[in-house]
């Protein structure tokens, strides 16, 4: 029989390149034992031996000494799955066509996979090779309900695509580059299992235990992390951990994580935050305490450590991003669940590993409502079929159990704190007031008069106008999206320097502070918006509990009504949650339950039909799962925004220097995140049209007027037009 390979190298020698057989059984291996870990191995092996069948040609052997002649290898294998899978190989024939180009959409069009296998080009001349006959009928290895049994079918089926595609990458790299799968064996082969994290915490949390002052804030805070610590025993399932904010429950959650997985043999846990602004202090808290190796912090703004001690770490880092194959993943909300509905191979990849963990979604409440059910749906199949446990962490807990206005309401959540009610009154630490309606100059006069103070307003534009109505006083500073990452991140540490020497600090920002960023204010003031923003906002007054009496948080109605039809809403639900409620405190369960009722009880809470897409009823036998239309729609942030990059700071500059000339732009990339702002279409192409932007390699823009970034508000969109006389000289 004739010898089919896989890969090739630079050497014609073909006693060097990789035999088809030696690369199916690998790819199988793998993909098998993933899948076993949702009990699922013979989906697993069976992908990993059919996927690259269509290779056994002479036509892709031809390719592989040179030819350019293309060869559809996919659509052989896709076949081979129904022929031999019965009923059921329908879904692994998915997996087998997408897993170079994407999970394909099921039906009779041009491209759609029914299509495919009816009419796909195969070569005449394709061999069935033994490691490919693999027959029996397929099994689920859970039983479907008629309610949720189509969504289920199309999860298992990405579950599956996830570990073949992962499989696959592995033992192709494992041959064509074998020093990166050296980098990744030696970081993991020794991986410190959950036993040896929990130590590393408990050492960290007697030492805070020890140091800390006898407050009665941190009497209750070791009291939550003693419930969470008791509830890390209770059987897997969907938990809530509800403490106020300053109530200690990162450390805490973190705690019944590591203690959960240990209690049941777990393999990950996975730290979901929504926001970019506090994912690196999370981050970094957790790598200090349990060790950088075993922490992947995984998002858009991460900053690569220049230091040449750290290479090694750099490159171990950027494998894992690939795979999430680490013990610990800090992500954000949209890497998450934005992954689990893709169709993309490099999305889906690390979605196999997400079996088995502990998921703690950090301020639950901020997944966007017009994705809640499909949101709801997901996590509902992690728990009953993939061995996954959830913790809904947050200050301000959404009503996700509300049948009455949820489909897919979760059922039976298991509440980690013990009367969370009496909680939220111990650790009532602030006074809310509703101060009516002021003029953007009435509001600049009330915080001029106050030594230190933190305003939070809805939008950009106003930011700026109160800052610079307030800016020739001294201590004022601005925060919006509109800094970059490491200009904020300067500006907080200024703030927090002053506020901790007792200085005039008057501070003016969007809502980027609101969540996770240690900050503590003793008099706050917030424009109206919805409930659970404004009780974010409060968590920044008086959060440690020290002063004498309460924390004073003015809620004030802005002059101009904001445009967003989103935030209208959330303005709307507060305020009739207000009304219906009047005796209730505005920031307790009571009214925060009711505020996420109302506003649950609308529309859109699957704006893109997610849920109808992927569990169409009835169901057909030939089972149309549209995934690549799912995964393009599946979209938390909708609006298209471009990064810009400024370059003022000569790292910057020494960085935009090296993208120029670089063969892998990637790497500068991702160290330039923290120099770079998202900034709309509309303001991109005006700041393009000024002459504001230069485009480096056609594609990335870098703001090359310095007029229109200011220290104290970032970027300027208007001033684009506008130059400083000395850029002009050369």
């Amino acid at each position: 029989m004739r010898n089919y390979y896989a890969h090739s190298t630079e050497s014609a020698d073909k006693c060097e390149w990789q035999t088809l057989s030696a690369h199916l059984l690998g790819v199988a291996e793998k993909a098998g034992n993933f899948a076993s870990v949702f009990s699922a191995w013979e989906w697993g092996n069976r992908a990993g031996l059919l996927h690259d069948a269509g290779k056994a040609t002479g036509a892709f052997q031809r390719r592989l000494e040179g030819s350019p002649e293309r060869v559809d290898h996919s659509t052989f294998g896709a076949r081979l799955a129904i022929e031999k899978g019965g009923p059921l190989g329908l879904l692994l024939a998915y997996t087998l066509a997408g897993h170079h180009g994407g999970l394909p959409d099921g039906g009779d069009q041009d491209t759609q996979l029914h299509f495919r296998l009816k009419h796909g080009k195969v070569p005449k001349d394709v061999q069935s090779v033994p490691e490919t006959d693999c027959h029996g009928n397929l099994a689920l290895p859970f039983k479907l309900s008629r309610e949720r049994g189509a969504f289920a079918l199309s999860f298992f089926t990405r579950m599956i695509f996830s570990c073949l595609v992962d499989a696959d990458f592995l033992d192709t790299e494992e041959f064509c580059s074998p020093h990166k799968a050296k980098d990744r064996l030696d970081h993991f082969a020794g991986s410190e299992n959950f036993i040896i994290l929990q130590q590393k915490l408990n050492v960290y949390l007697k030492a805070i235990v020890r140091e800390a002052e006898a407050t009665p804030v941190n009497t209750l805070r070791q009291n939550i992390l003693s419930q969470c610590r008791e509830k890390a025993k209770f059987p897997q399932q969907i938990f809530s951990l509800t403490v106020p904010t300053g109530g200690g429950k990162t450390l805490s959650s973190m705690a019944f994580a590591l203690d959960h997985a240990v209690e049941h043999k777990l393999y990950r846990v996975i730290y979901a935050i929504p926001f970019t602004s506090i994912i690196e202090q999370n981050a970094q808290v957790f790598q200090e305490i349990l060790g950088c190796e075993q922490v992947l912090e995984h998002h858009s703004n991460y900053k690569e450590q220049d230091e040449p001690e750290e290479a090694a770490y750099n490159r171990r880092r950027g494998l894992a991003t690939e795979n999430w194959d680490v013990p610990v993943v800090v992500t954000t909300n949209v890497q998450f669940f934005e992954s689990l509905f893709s169709h993309k191979p490099s999305r889906c990849r690390k979605l196999h590993n997400i079996a088995r963990s502990v998921i703690v979604l950090d301020e639950a409440q901020a997944i966007p409502t017009e994705y809640l059910e499909p949101c709801l749906a997901v996590l509902r199949e992690l728990v009953e079929h993939y061995g996954c446990s959830v913790v809904l962490c947050t200050a301000t807990q959404p009503a996700f159990d509300d049948k009455s206005s949820l489909r897919m309401a979760l059922s039976e959540i298991c509440e980690i704190v013990e009367d969370p009610a009496s909680l939220y009154t111990e650790l009532q630490r602030t006074e809310v007031s509703f101060v009516g309606r002021k003029t953007d100059v009435e509001l600049a006069g009330l915080l001029g008069r106050e030594k230190q103070v933190l305003c939070i307003v809805s939008t950009k534009p106003q930011a700026k106008i109160i800052f610079e109505l307030l800016s020739k006083e001294e201590g004022v500073f601005h925060l919006s999206t509109n800094m970059y990452p490491l200009h904020r991140r300067r500006v907080l540490d200024n703030i927090r320097k002053r506020l901790k020497e007792k200085k005039i600090c008057r501070v003016v920002s969007t809502s980027l502070v609101e969540a996770g960023v240690d900050l503590d204010f003793q008099v706050l003031y917030r424009a109206m918006a919805g409930l659970d923003s404004i009780a974010q906002a409060a968590g920044r007054c008086n959060r440690e509990g020290k002063m004498t009496g309460l924390g004073q948080v003015f809620v004030f109605e802005t002059e101009k009504t904001p445009g967003m039809p989103w935030l209208k809403r959330c303005i709307s639900r507060t305020r009739e949650s207000l009304r219906s409620l009047p005796d209730s405190d505005p920031l307790g369960i009571e009214m925060m339950r009711r505020y996420f009722e109302l506003l649950y009880d609308v529309q859109e809470l699957d704006k893109k039909q997610i849920v109808r897409l992927l569990a169409p009823n009835p169901l057909r036998k030939e089972l149309f799962f549209p995934f690549k239309e799912v995964g393009q729609a599946f979209r938390f942030i909708e609006e298209e925004t471009i990064g810009v990059i400024v370059a003022i700071e000569p790292e910057a500059n020494r960085l935009v220097q090296d993208l120029r000339y670089t063969e892998f732009p990637s790497a500068v990339l991702r160290k330039l995140q923290q120099y770079s702002i998202a900034v709309r279409m509309k303001a991109f192409v005006f700041l393009k049209a000024a002459g504001a932007l230069e485009m480096i390699h056609e594609e990335i823009p870098i703001l090359c007027n310095k007029a229109a970034y200011s220290e104290d508000v970032g970027l300027c969109i208007e001033e684009g037009e506008v130059w400083n006389v000395e850029d002009l000289i050369t």
